[in-house]
């Protein structure tokens, strides 16, 4: 009976999360018969892992879906290394790189943060049903901070801020176009990485996996796209976000196919699987940068301390004064993808941590228990500051 009833209020949890993630609508109804298969991959961990201390069971038996890394900069004794070399997919992790290249430029004096920005601009680069609510939020939230000046007009910093809180990809694109690819590429020759991908347009990245946009089944067009080199893989992107950027009956064309198909038109599993695509890195190298950052040396103090101005919105919003002193961090939550970076110390111990966490290609039904609660959020925050959580995470891993 018991067993009944958890699963009827997982259910019926499920089912709530589905409606406000897709809309309270018929064809989000028809998303969910569709995809009913799908939703129950996964099942079997929801009921253990409904505290942080069953979330570390549940890492302990999947490596194959986690990285952890967490860092002292003070005491190496404490670290948490796990698959930390494993090539995970970032998403909008790779911001951080727009971050630092936006930073880089102002402190050099190659662009200006007040430059105004038309925000209808960044409508350009929006791709029906990916992630739209975030942009009309990201846009909502800046008219109502009044950002926004009376000819429709915001600045490049305020623009870059709302993109990192909000996860808006329309205006990452507009960000990584006005940057440019080369001050981009400059950027990872001094920050000098070895294991991770340089960011791609999210624009460019979802288009190219439409299968129906390249007349095939998604089977088909998966193998095709994974069978090619990294480079042309990345060519094809970025030509197809330069096209999406620049040519109007392309651009047309495109965003009827998404408004037809209401997105990329596939299941669950095909939407978390295609993911795989998408630029990588490793926990070790993206934690290596957050100590760097840590410790103001990424790239120089002055860079280090405007990338910090940026990354801690959650510290500023979020109410984490009760147990940080200070924190930053980005995050990124996507069907079968949760993951973050971050820095910071606790007001307990006011040992400074960087870390990279990563729950990659996840069960679908597991991926909407754990994103309900931004689950991943809270763990990776407690990691810092909750040395009972760090013992039990060491005890899982090591089985």
């Amino acid at each position: 009976m018991r067993i009944l009833k958890f699963i009827g209020v997982f259910l019926g949890t499920l089912i709530l999360i589905f409606f406000i993630v897709f809309g309270f609508n018929l064809d989000a109804l028809k998303t969910l018969y569709n995809n009913s298969g799908d939703l129950q991959e996964g099942q079997e961990w929801v009921s253990k892992a409904t505290s942080l201390k069953g979330l570390t069971q549940y890492i302990g038996s999947n490596p194959q879906h986690t990285t952890i890394v967490s860092r002292s900069v003070t005491n190496p004794d404490t670290t948490i290394t796990y698959r930390a070399e494993t090539p995970r997919t970032m998403g909008t992790l790779s911001n951080f790189f727009l971050i630092t290249t936006y930073s880089r430029m102002v402190e050099n004096g190659q662009i200006d943060p007040d430059e105004l920005i038309h925000l209808e601009k960044t409508d350009r680069f929006q791709l029906p049903y990916i992630d739209a609510s975030h942009h009309d939020d990201a846009k909502t939230a800046l008219k109502n901070q009044g950002a926004v000046n009376k000819d429709g007009q915001v600045s490049l910093d305020e623009l870059l801020q709302i993109a990192i809180i909000y996860n808006d990809l329309a205006i990452s694109d507009f960000l990584y176009f006005k940057l440019g690819q080369q001050a981009i590429d400059k950027t990872f020759d001094l920050l000098e990485l070895k294991s991770t991908d340089l960011p791609l347009p999210f624009s460019g990245l979802y288009i190219t996996l439409h299968p129906n946009l390249n007349d095939r089944e998604f089977t088909t067009h998966y193998e095709n796209l994974s069978a090619l080199s990294k480079n042309e893989f990345r060519a094809k992107v970025l030509d197809n976000a330069k096209r999406f950027r620049t040519d109007n009956e392309f651009h047309d064309r495109v965003t009827e196919r998404f408004e037809e198909d209401q997105g990329l038109g596939i299941g669950f599993r095909e939407r978390r699987n295609s993911l795989s695509l998408f630029p990588k890195s490793t926990g070790q190298e993206l934690t290596d940068l957050m100590i760097q950052l840590e410790q103001n040396e990424l790239i120089s103090a002055s860079i280090s301390e405007r990338v910090k101005g940026i990354m801690d919105w959650p510290y500023q919003q979020q109410g984490l004064n009760n147990d940080f002193k200070y924190y930053g961090a980005l995050y990124d939550n996507r069907l079968g993808l949760l993951n973050g970076i971050d820095y910071g110390a606790s007001v307990y111990s006011e040992e400074p941590f960087g870390q990279a966490v990563f729950f990659d290609s996840l069960q679908v039904a597991f991926w909407f228990h754990m994103s309900s609660n931004l689950m991943h959020q809270d763990y990776q925050q407690r990691l810092m500051w909750d040395p009972a959580l760090r013992e039990t995470t060491l005890q899982e891993i090591s089985k």
